[in-house]
């Protein structure tokens, strides 16, 4: 499988092949839209995973400066004395340029004590200042220097053998690196940059971009995607047909796990993989193949700068100028995070905590984690994978595991996020200068400080691999259980939530959120906005595949002014699907001044899985089944039904319950089967009538042949 950092070319955009197109989660995050004629901004986030890259083209200009690709091979980390061979001309040897670190402009530290409202000591601000340089080395005729571009920078203060991170804000065009502190970590900062020991000597790290090639493995692995229930009409190639056809998006919800379509049970599966490949001209021996893709380069530098003898010449200043003396004792019990709370935000939706390091830096636990949306497609981060064959395995079953891969994250909106900044504000909670506090306030996620978590509660979510990418969870369930499977699909298919605990703990922090895993809540921003000062105008489009109501609209304009509007949207009709709108600066803020800076929407997705269902003729493959259970009308005295049904070829055990409002509603249910020779073809099932008091007023118990029919009927008792 390719690593994380492997893209393909998709529009105009290298988008990463095997996992899901996910907002990044970064401390310097401005929460801010897209301007007419802005161009967007390409953020990295700590942990060495790239995010959706706009490629832009390129005006060449004299003299032509010739670009070199190294060949990225084998699964090694890469460090900064490495050497690749060029992708085009093998005959030249890449290295990468040497980094240098110092003092920016004859500082490298900062500070001045702030008073409070009395104008007694109130606390310390201060601040680490760097430059960074790349020089060449030393290189022969056939010998080139990589291409690197800084994109964050990580200081890392030491204190009781422990770390305390801080984000750097990168100025490409000067070079220079600035890091923020505040109180406690304003000392450390100091101490640890004039300590003449290793042990106690801060360092930075510098994560450098670059592009090379990489060589990927492709497996044979045939799935369907779960996502694509949520789109209207999509492109669908049938695997036993050469034709492209259009199909709705209720007959496309059938077989989530199909690997060939009307497969006939007597053909074996390993001779139906290789049907697919034929029909779809892959050669099962060009497996491998070089893709251009984007790489980080992680380097590590030690900061040691001895105070001085001479003030005039002293790398380390204050208001007054540069001093030689110690002016901090070191508090070694500080807090790096304080719970805070604010006016507004109840602590059931959001935990807030203040750093104790960073100015205007905010720790945020959102108390509930949904499932998110694919940047690019809008559709819910879900997949399922059926691992019917792999090369050299040959059962008599043919199966080895089925795999469930899904995305979460934090159920906060941008406007949420809009709304908390404004409400920091009013409770007094934003250090120093409120000037475009709007863009100071950085707030965190708990995969940013590297919290730990444990997943609890949910018997399928806990057996998960967990690894985080951003601010979202990646969540890769796998299981040979037949049984297990079955009940997963359902639950998805039914839009039935998964609900799982996932408790963070970090240092003096300790605090825990809920996951609820459901195909119809998902997560993520839908509206593409862009400002036009010139024509006073917003332009909004719906990108999801779904509906969209609007609430609300919050205006930020220069010098952070706000304005709120929840009337406008009262009676304004909902946005379908790719629907574009105009929106006039006048019908929204009718006293607008100033240029408008952003614009923030509370909005709903008005997603519907579950009422397609009742369209669906369902079909099965020779290991993924499925039936439709429909309820018929039934007496008045019949109130609620609960249906237990049994696959007596495997034991699988499902059971539902409706009530008389959802009696219409049709029910699918999933199972797998395994391919053998001579199987059972019957369900055994269960049906209890109750009344409105709850009262057993019928059962029935019957067989059906799920080999014979796809409709399970479900007549009056």
């Amino acid at each position: 499988m390719p690593d994380l950092n492997t893209f393909k070319l998709d529009g105009t955009k290298l988008v990463p092949i095997n996992r899901f197109n996910l907002e990044p989660a970064k401390p310097s995050t401005a929460f801010t839209t897209v301007n007419l004629k802005k161009e967007a901004e390409f953020k990295v986030i700590e942990h060495p995973i790239i995010h959706s890259i706009d490629i832009r083209p390129i005006i060449v200009a004299f003299p032509f400066i010739e670009n070199y690709f190294p060949l990225i091979e084998g699964d090694k980390a890469i460090t900064e004395n490495d050497s690749f061979k060029d992708y085009f001309k093998n005959d030249i040897t890449l290295f990468f340029p040497h980094v240098e670190i110092e003092p920016n402009n004859g500082t490298v530290f900062y500070y001045e004590n702030v008073p409070d409202k009395s104008g007694n000591k109130g606390g310390i601000l201060g601040k680490v200042t760097l430059k960074y340089k790349l020089k060449d080395k030393v290189l022969q005729t056939n010998q080139k220097s990589i291409t690197l571009n800084l994109k964050e920078a990580v200081l890392n203060l030491k204190v009781n053998h422990d770390f305390v991170k801080v984000n750097g804000i990168v100025n490409i065009a000067t070079q220079e690196i600035q890091f923020d502190l505040i109180d406690e970590a304003v000392k450390i900062a100091f101490l640890n940059l004039v300590s003449n020991l290793n042990d106690l000597k801060c360092n930075i790290d510098l994560f450098f971009d670059f592009k090379g090639y990489s060589k990927i493995k492709r497996n044979f692995l045939f799935a369907r995607d779960i996502s694509v229930l949520k789109s209207g009409t999509i492109l669908k190639k049938d695997l036993t047909s050469p034709k492209t056809t259009i199909q709705s998006k209720a007959t496309l919800i059938s077989s989530p796990l199909m690997v060939k379509a009307n497969l006939s049970t007597t053909i074996a599966p390993k001779t139906a993989i290789s049907e697919i490949q034929r029909e779809n001209s892959i050669k099962a021996d060009v497996q491998e193949e070089y893709v251009k893709s984007t790489f980080l380069l992680k380097i590590n530098k030690t900061l040691s700068y001895p105070i001085g003898a001479d003030p005039g010449t002293s790398l380390y200043k204050t208001i007054g100028g540069g001093f030689i003396n110690i002016p901090f004792n070191l508090n070694e019990d500080f807090s790096q995070f304080k719970q805070i709370f604010v006016t507004g935000f109840n602590f059931s939706k959001l935990s807030i905590y203040k750093s104790m390091v960073q100015p205007n830096t905010f720790l945020l636990i959102s108390k509930v984690y949904s499932l998110s949306k694919d940047l690019n497609t809008m559709k819910p981060c879900i997949s399922t994978i059926f691992h019917a064959y792999e090369e050299g395995a040959g059962t008599s079953e043919e199966i080895s595991k089925i795999s469930f891969q899904f995305a979460i994250g934090p159920n906060l909106s941008d406007f949420d996020l809009a709304k908390l900044k404004i409400a920091l504000l009013q409770n007094n909670f934003i250090d120093g200068d409120v000037t475009d506090y709007f863009d100071k306030v950085q707030f965190l996620f708990p995969n940013d400080i590297s919290a730990e978590y444990e997943v609890s509660g949910n018997y399928f979510l806990q057996q998960s691999d967990i690894s985080t990418d951003g601010k979202h969870f990646l969540f890769n369930l796998s299981t040979e259980n037949l049984s297990e499977a079955s009940i997963m699909i359902n639950a998805l298919n039914n839009t039935i939530t998964q609900y799982a605990n996932i408790n963070f703990k970090y240092k003096e922090i300790k605090d825990s959120s809920i996951i609820e895993l459901n195909i119809e809540q998902t997560i993520g921003e839908i509206l593409e906005t862009l400002i036009d000062n010139t024509a006073k105008k917003i332009q909004i489009n719906n990108q999801s595949i779904s509906n969209c109501k609007l609430n609300s609209i919050l205006l930020v304009y220069n010098q952070n002014a706000t304005y709120l509007n929840s009337v406008f949207f009262k009676n304004y009709p909902q946005l379908i699907s790719n629907d574009t709108k105009l929106l006039d600066f006048s019908a929204v803020n009718p006293s607008a001044s100033g240029e408008l800076k952003d614009a923030f929407f509370d909005f709903e997705n008005i997603e519907n899985i579950s009422s397609e269902f009742n369209q669906v003729v369902s079909q099965s493959t020779a290991y993924n089944r499925y039936i439709q259970v429909q309820i018929k009308s039934q007496t008045a005295a019949t109130n609620r039904i609960t249906i237990e049904l049994t696959v007596q070829e495997t034991g699988s055990k499902f059971a539902v319950e409706r009530l008389k409002s959802e009696f219409a509603t049709s029910i699918l249910f999933n199972f797998i089967v395994k391919n053998t020779a001579d199987n059972t073809t019957l369900i055994s099932y269960k049906v209890n009538y109750f009344d409105k008091n709850d009262n057993l007023i019928g059962t029935k118990n019957e067989v059906f042949d799920f080999s014979k029919a796809s409709i399970l009927i479900i007549n009056k008792k």
